[in-house]
């Protein structure tokens, strides 16, 4: 993890990077849950991939679900280098990214 944090700049983006190299898809609330982040600093990250172009953002009612950018330029080799980094993990890591994957929460509001 330390060699990819000082590659990427910072440990939340890491960690939300593998995270989602895992899953595909996600939204902030499952990342704080699954990560242990607090919420500003995962948006503020996603924030931060938005805007590099790195993810894309779906609206669904109230959420927002991200999920790689496929026009990213780059998407194939940073998901080679995040399956590598998450084979190097220490399997104690490993299980944090391994949860169950959270269902949104859903609006009962009609």
């Amino acid at each position: 993890m330390k060699a990819l944090r000082s590659l990427i700049g910072s440990a939340t983006r890491a960690k939300i990077l593998l995270y989602m190299s895992l899953y595909k898809e996600t939204y902030p609330r499952e990342l704080t849950i699954n990560l242990k982040l607090p919420l500003f600093g995962v948006q503020t990250q996603l924030k931060n991939l938005l805007k590099g172009g790195v993810l894309s953002v779906k609206k669904d009612a109230n959420r927002q679900m991200f999920s790689f950018n496929h026009a990213y330029e780059l998407r194939k080799e940073l998901l080679a280098l995040l399956k590598k980094a998450m084979q190097s993990l220490p399997e104690r890591e490993k299980a944090m990214y391994l949860k169950p994957k959270l269902l949104p929460r859903i609006s009962r509001k009609d």
